[in-house]
C-alpha cells in the first residue's frame, strides 16, 4: 500500500467507514476495535432515540388532552358499561333547565327506570321512567322537563340521573348507570 492509498485509507475511516476494492462502503470499527454498521455513529444513534422519545411524549400528551377536551364521555364511568351507548346530556355538561336527559342503550337492553335527582349525592330523585319516550330503532330512552311534566326543570347547580335496565335475553340481570351534569 502506498502513503497516497494509506492516507485515503484513514480518510475513509474518518467518514465512517471503510471502502471495499470495489469502492464500496464497509461496515466500520469502532475506536475499541468493534464493528458496526456504516454511518450508525453512538451519537447518532442517541439523537436518533430523544428524537423518538420526545415525539412518544408528544402524542401521549395530546392524546391526553382530546380525551378530556370536546368530548364529555370521556372518562364517564356510564359509557364504560357494555349496554350504554351514550348518555344524554354528556357527563360534565353544562346544559339549560329544560335540557332533555336520556340514554342510548345497546340493543341487547331494555330501560326499567330512569331517576332524575336535583343533587350529585343522588337523593330526592324523581322516578320519569313513565313519561320518557322510547326511540324504536335507537333504543333511546329519554325524559323532556317541562310544564305539567314530573320535573318542570332541571335544578340549577348540579343533576345527576341513574338508569337502570336488563339485559333482554335475562331479565334478572340488571344494571345501572349513573352520571352527572351542571344546569345553568
Amino acid at each position: 500500500m502506498t502513503d497516497r492509498d494509506h492516507g485515503s485509507h484513514d480518510h475513509d475511516q474518518l467518514e465512517g467507514g471503510r471502502r471495499n476494492t470495489n469502492g464500496d462502503r464497509a461496515e466500520a470499527m469502532s475506536p475499541t476495535g468493534e464493528r458496526r454498521a456504516p454511518g450508525r455513529s453512538p451519537l447518532r444513534m442517541r439523537i436518533i432515540i430523544a428524537a423518538l422519545a420526545a415525539a412518544g411524549i408528544a402524542v401521549l400528551v395530546v392524546a391526553a388532552l382530546v380525551g378530556t377536551t370536546g368530548n364529555g364521555t370521556a372518562g364517564c364511568a356510564a359509557v364504560a358499561q357494555p349496554a350504554v351507548e351514550r348518555v344524554i346530556p354528556e357527563c360534565n355538561d353544562e346544559v339549560l333547565q329544560q335540557q332533555r336527559v336520556g340514554v342510548v342503550l345497546d340493543p341487547r337492553y331494555r330501560l326499567t327506570a330512569l331517576v332524575v335527582y336535583p343533587n350529585d349525592r343522588l337523593t330526592g330523585g324523581v322516578d320519569v321512567s313513565e313519561e320518557a319516550v322510547e326511540v324504536e330503532g335507537l333504543n333511546l330512552f329519554e325524559f323532556a322537563p317541562g310544564e305539567g311534566r314530573l320535573i318542570e326543570s332541571l335544578s340549577p347547580d348540579t343533576n345527576c340521573v341513574r338508569a337502570t335496565f336488563v339485559l333482554i335475553a335475562r331479565p334478572e340481570e340488571s344494571g345501572t348507570a349513573e352520571w352527572c351534569f351542571e344546569v345553568s
